[in-house]
């Protein structure tokens, strides 16, 4: 992680890791089969710890609000981890993996959430584009957060997020 942040994970070499970890290379390879494999590994204790997070969490509802805040708040507790994997160093392979494993999760806790109210709507937007647009506006404002070195808390980050998206949504959920 300290090589991303240093380097960016698309100028990080395997001889770069090596040197850093003080191991030989065919010790590398006997774990891993190339940097992205060795990202692979990092992003899964990220993955875990999250879903750990978000478990422990006493939230009342599902409401995208109470995730994203959920969300931000581990980025917070783990920005170093956030700034290397989802930052502007991370490079497209950490960022992907990330944007994937989050909309999956958005898309599986507050799809019967989304459904129940968007369904019941004349003309309403299917509740696949609405989770994407929430997801997307989140982790665009989330790498912005981390590139920037955190300057508000969790909870600002996500009553601006919430103030910026919100209206929009309820409006579609009005028509």
């Amino acid at each position: 992680m300290a090589l991303i942040l240093e380097k960016g994970f698309d100028s990080i070499t395997v001889q770069d890791v090596i040197d850093r970890a003080n191991v030989g290379r065919s010790t590398f390879y006997a774990h891993f089969q190339d940097k992205e494999d060795l990202l692979l590994s990092g992003f899964e204790h990220l993955r875990t710890e999250f879903e750990e997070h978000l478990n422990s969490e006493s939230m009342t509802n599902e409401s995208p609000w109470e995730l994203t805040l959920s969300m931000f708040k581990h980025a917070q507790m783990h920005r170093p981890l956030y700034k290397a994997l989802a930052g502007r160093q991370g490079g497209s392979v950490a960022l992907s993996l990330i944007q994937k494993f989050l909309f999956s999760y958005l898309h599986t806790h507050l799809n019967d959430h989304l459904k129940q109210t968007v369904s019941k709507r004349k003309n309403s937007i299917p509740v696949e584009i609405l989770a994407q647009y929430i997801f997307s506006s989140f982790i665009s404002l989330l790498v912005w957060w981390l590139d920037n070195d955190s300057p508000y808390s969790a909870e600002q980050m996500n009553d601006f997020y919430r103030r910026l998206v919100q209206p929009g949504v309820e409006a579609m959920m009005v028509n």
